[in-house]
């Protein structure tokens, strides 16, 4: 009979022989084959946000700056109308008219 401890170390060192970068790469092609359209777009936007190729710092322009600050200052002031979250969602459903 296998002790609740031996069992824990047994699943340890399952996990360290699985995490061997060889094998992570076997396995995780496994998964891919057999994956459905919901885990390989998961894994997809996964891969693609940790590329470094695909990271870049967005740098707004000086137009854009300045539009947000005006916008800033109007709500700040009661000049443009905000709404609260569950307003902006009747709004962006069809269930409310923006006032």
């Amino acid at each position: 009979m296998i002790s609740e401890s031996q069992l824990y170390n047994l699943n340890l060192l399952q996990m360290h022989i699985i995490m061997e970068p060889a094998n992570l790469r076997q396995k995780l092609h496994q998964y891919v084959d057999k994956g459905d359209d919901k885990l390989l777009k998961l894994m997809y936007a996964v891969a693609r946000e940790y590329s470094d190729e695909d990271d870049f710092e967005y740098q707004f322009t000086d137009e854009e700056i300045k539009l947000f600050e005006e916008r800033t200052a109007k709500r700040h002031s009661g000049e443009s109308k905000t709404y609260s979250w569950k307003d902006a969602k009747e709004i962006i459903t069809g269930k409310r008219k923006m006032e």
